[in-house]
């Protein structure tokens, strides 16, 4: 174990530092999140595990050039080895090192790696209190009007589910969502001022208005040729309604407040079909059984809010 010392803003130097572990296994790369609540005139995101999870990431004052290593702040009380142990398990390269009240941080090397990818990913581990990340990658997450805020928009998912592909983007920017799944293109535009969701999915014109509160969210009209109505509550952990022609209804809980819950599952029905997923809300994949089909797929700059405020595309295929 590596001990240093550091006093007010000077926290660490390079110079104490020990060379990083390194991982056998690929960088965690798909981290969800998105900074949808933060467009205009799109009122605050609910409060949620993205959320939480982005306000950890923090400039690393004492050393604000330092961008091949990140610095995660770690939970008083916890394991360091076994810290470590899952950390380079799962793809980061990191060592531990201790300071001189007792307290452990981990260091990450990401040369040649996506820093800002990989402080997100950091930051979703709930034994992680702060990731410390140079100016530039501070920037590059959260810089408004700079060419690489642009990446933080997009969001994608992929994978497969409903006995098809499924290849969708999220553009955050112009508040469209385009690709294909259920074996059909999907164009569809989000007018947030209007509460529309118009264009086309699943071989199915959309024309959908939805009503916003930090609490809940409506969806209703028309898509997937059938009538939509639907609620999502995120603090009652339910999505209910109809859709598909018939009643929909999903049970959930994030489990906000409860630092080390990583796996949320959500079990209900659609489509007269049973669904049992599981979603990891550290590298952002869902996986099970939804409309008599396995789902394995994969959520990049998002997570299961966007899932299940747009499901309605996602049963298109039962």
């Amino acid at each position: 174990m590596n001990k240093i010392s550091f006093i007010a803003a000077a926290m660490f130097s390079v110079s104490a530092i020990s060379p990083a572990v390194a991982g056998d296994s690929l960088v965690l790369e798909k981290a969800g999140f998105s900074l949808s609540g933060m467009e205009l005139p799109v009122p605050p995101a609910p409060k949620n595990n993205q959320w939480s999870t982005l306000k950890k990431i923090k400039v690393n004052e004492a050393q604000p050039d330092m961008e091949k290593n990140l610095v995660g702040m770690i939970r008083h009380g916890e394991n360091i080895d076994k810290v470590v142990k899952e950390l380079n398990g799962n793809g980061f390269k990191a060592a531990a090192l201790q300071d001189n009240l007792g307290g452990y941080m981990v260091m990450v090397d990401v040369t040649g790696q996506d820093a800002a990818d990989r402080a997100v990913g950091l930051a979703r581990y709930y034994y992680v209190t702060a990731v410390k990340v140079s100016r530039k990658v501070y920037d590059q997450l959260f810089g408004f009007g700079l060419k690489s805020s642009f990446a933080v928009k997009m969001a994608t998912i992929k994978g497969g589910m409903n006995h098809s592909p499924v290849d969708i983007k999220f553009n955050k920017l112009d508040w469209t969502i385009t690709g294909g799944m259920n074996h059909s293109p999907t164009d569809l535009k989000i007018d947030h001022e209007a509460g529309k969701i118009t264009g086309g999915a699943n071989l199915s014109p959309v024309d959908l208005k939805f009503a916003w509160s930090p609490e809940e969210v409506t969806v209703e009209g028309g898509a997937n040729r059938s009538p939509v109505n639907y609620t999502v509550n995120w603090k009652k952990g339910l999505l209910e309604g109809y859709a598909n022609h018939a009643p929909l209804k999903l049970e959930f809980s994030m489990g906000e407040g409860l630092a080390d819950v990583t796996i949320v599952s959500v079990k209900g029905y659609a489509g007269r079909a049973p669904v049992e997923l599981t979603y990891n809300k550290v590298n952002g994949h869902i996986g099970g059984g939804m409309g008599h089909s396995p789902v394995d797929i994969n959520l990049v700059n998002c997570d299961l809010y966007d899932f299940l405020q747009y499901v309605f595309l996602f049963i298109g295929g039962n």
